[in-house]
């Protein structure tokens, strides 16, 4: 059964989700579950390993983590990991390396949760990383 099949129900990703919590517990991994939005609580995790390590890297095909990342930190030892399918080359990002304004990083996380619920951007009616880009390129 295909990712985009079994997700979708509620019931399947429960049981998946503490499978997978079981199983990492019982391999002496930390476990922390969300109850709303897991993005926010990966990237808050990653700051937090952030203060102990030489640097962190957040591997998510997810492109909300990028936008929470962006917008919550300038840290130069916080990655993000874009696997991408097929033969393209993976994409790493540091929000260092995004040039973002300040003024323009404390307004990603306000239009992040205007976008979050939607692939695409009712504004622009650009996908969720064309969107990022339009927000970071223009002037004002």
């Amino acid at each position: 059964m295909s990712k985009q099949k079994f997700l979708p129900n509620d019931k399947n990703k429960e049981r998946l989700i503490n499978m997978l919590c079981v199983k990492l517990q019982e391999e002496v991994f930390i476990v922390e579950q969300a109850e709303e939005n897991a993005d926010y609580l990966i990237i808050k995790s990653a700051f937090e390993i952030e203060k102990g390590s030489q640097c962190v890297v957040v591997n998510g095909e997810d492109i909300d983590l990028l936008f929470i990342m962006a917008a919550s930190t300038n840290s130069e030892k916080v990655f993000f990991l874009n696997p991408l399918r097929g033969k393209a080359e993976d994409a790493l990002y540091c929000s260092v390396n995004l040039n973002i304004a300040p003024h323009k990083r404390r307004n990603n996380l306000f239009l992040h949760e205007f976008i979050v619920c939607d692939n695409v951007s009712p504004l622009f009616r650009q996908g969720k990383k064309n969107f990022f880009n339009i927000l970071n390129n223009t002037e004002h």
